[in-house]
This record gives C-alpha cells, structure tokens and sequence, in this order.
C-alpha cells in the first residue's frame, strides 16, 4: 500500500506568503515578492523595463520564491546591457491571478507546464519562447491507469467509470488525459467526491466519464489502491516511481503523446531587446560552472533549449480546445 493519505482537494489556496527582500518593484508591490538588485539606483527611480519580473503559481509562495531566487539574481547582474536593474519573484496563487499580472506587464517571465501556459497565453498574448528541462526532464506524458483486478481493458471500458484527475490546471492529470477521452469519443462529468464512499456511478449515462479532482498524484494512487474509482491519470515520471508492489498491482490502459515538460513564456510588455537577451542568457547557462549551479537550485533544472515551438504549440492548442 502506498504510504500516503487523502489530504485536501481544496484546487488551489488563495494565501500568498509575504517576502519582500531589499527595495520592492515599481511594477506592483503585491505580496510573495522578492527583488535582486545590481544597481544602487532606489526601488521609486527604477522604469517598469528596468525590473525584471519571474512568476509562478503555488500554494506556497515563500518555498517557491527561495527557488526562484537565484534565477533572478543571476539574470539581473547580466542584463544590464539591455536596461535591466533590477529582478523580483512574484508567485500568483492561482491561474486567474497569473493572467492579469502578465497582461499588465506585473509578470515578464512565466514557467509552467503546457496547459497553463497555453491558457495564459491565449488570453494575454503572450509567447512562449524556451523549453526547461525541469528536474532533468525534457518532455512528459499521461498514463491512465487501473487495477489489475478491473474488468477496464481500454479507455473505451471507462463508460460509465469514475477516473481521478488531479487539478484543472494539471497538464498531464487533466488536459492530456482528458483530451484522449473527448477524442474517444467519451463525455465527461464532473463529481464531487466523499472521501468516506466510493463515488455513485448509477446516474452516468451511456459514453459518460465521472471524474474527480483528487488534489495530487499520490491521491490519485490512493483513490484506485482503496477502490473509491475506477482509474487515475498522472504523469508518466510519477507513475514510474511507484513503489513496485505498488505498481505491480496496476495495469495500464493508455500512455498519451508525450509534451514539454516546462515552457517559458514571455509577457507581450516585454521589449523584443530584452526578450532576445533574455533567451541568449537562459541557452547557455549550462554552458558555465556558475550557470549550471544557479539551473541546479532552480528545481533541478538541467538547461533551457530551444524546441519547435510553432508546431508543439499548435498541437498543445488542439488538445486545450478539447478540453472544453
């Protein structure tokens, strides 16, 4: 059994950590900011296009900006070339917030995995611009999976089943799997879930899908271990490191097409100077002992490259329409 419990399926909290380090930006002096500086010019004489913002969205903003910190003052001390003094952290606790801070220039630089960043930069205009090879990894997929012991052979076998996604922003626990499911053919229907019972699949009707946000991947898991649902989805490093009596317990039923792992994606307010600058100093930070040590404290990244952005961000599109 995996040793792990139902914890909150609340998606995303909307506390945002205070940490405000030296002079603040012009841009926003919004909470979960975190500023580094190479110029000894004040915080109120700094221009919008001398602070450079990065931002993220999490549940824990103060844990997050520790790791993002050390991106942002190694790019602050290199760019100054192209006007820029100064760089702060902003962390977004959720998707909604994420969008009207990149529209309004509050956010230059955001990393996400696909789906969000698609979200975000269709409603902004924002342009995703590098790959990040995240923890090391370079592209992902979705598995979909069930018990050995379940009569479920194929996505197919899912009529009328209840699956586990992880949260409605999730690349590979929501828009992949459920872009398989719709191109199936199949019509999903949310539910809600009492963690006490398993969820009721008697008012499914035929070609209907029940699913549930589980909150994360070990929740998934434990959600099939315990018989609450019929199958999970989660992203195929996840699944690869279930403990194997764990994993031996379960069969799987589809592996989706694999996407990048994490995108960089560019504010429309950033100048096109900067923006060019920007990606120049991300391609070669692996190239220098410096930048490999500032990528390692940055999640275990392993560098940033460039990858075909036209033609992945398309089929990513394709697949974020399905989701409607």
């Amino acid at each position: 059994m995996l040793p792990v419990r139902i914890r909150s399926f609340s998606l995303l909290s909307v506390m945002l950590g205070l940490l405000l380090v030296g002079c603040g930006s012009v841009k926003s002096t919004t909470d979960s900011t975190e500023s580094a500086s190479v110029s000894t010019s004040s915080a109120s004489e700094l221009t919008a296009n001398e602070v450079l913002i990065l931002g993220d969205i999490s549940k824990k903003p103060t844990q997050k900006i520790e790791r993002y910190q050390p991106l942002a003052n190694y790019l602050a001390n290199r760019l100054e070339d192209v006007g820029i003094k100064k760089a702060t952290v902003k962390i977004a606790p959720d998707l909604e917030t994420m969008e009207t801070w990149i529209e309004s220039g509050e956010v230059d630089l955001y990393f996400d995995s696909p789906y969000p960043v698609i979200v975000v930069s269709t409603k902004t205009g924002a342009t995703p611009i590098l790959r990040r090879w995240k923890k090391g990894v370079a592209e992902y997929n979705s598995i979909i999976f069930t018990r050995n012991d379940s009569d479920i052979e194929t996505i197919a076998d899912l009529q009328g089943k209840q699956i586990a996604l992880e949260s409605n922003i999730s690349t590979s626990g929501y828009m992949l799997p459920l872009a398989y499911l719709k191109e199936a053919g199949l019509i999903l229907v949310e539910q809600s879930l009492d963690i006490e019972e398993s969820l009721d699949n008697k008012s499914l009707q035929v070609n209907e899908v029940g699913f549930i946000f589980s909150g994360d991947e070990d929740n998934t898991v434990e959600l099939i271990l315990t018989d609450k649902v019929d199958a999970g989805a989660v992203d195929s490093g996840t699944f690869a490191e279930l403990p194997d009596d764990v994993k031996s317990s379960m069969k799987v039923i589809l592996e989706t097409e694999f996407v990048a792992r994490h995108i960089v994606l560019a504010s429309p307010r950033l100048p096109t100077e900067q923006i060019n600058a920007i990606e120049a100093l991300l391609l070669d930070m692996d190239k220098s002992p410096e930048g490999e040590t500032t990528l390692e404290s940055f999640e275990d990244t392993v560098k940033f490259d460039d990858f075909p952005v036209e033609q992945s961000i398309e089929r990513l599109k394709e697949l974020y329409d399905l989701t409607f």
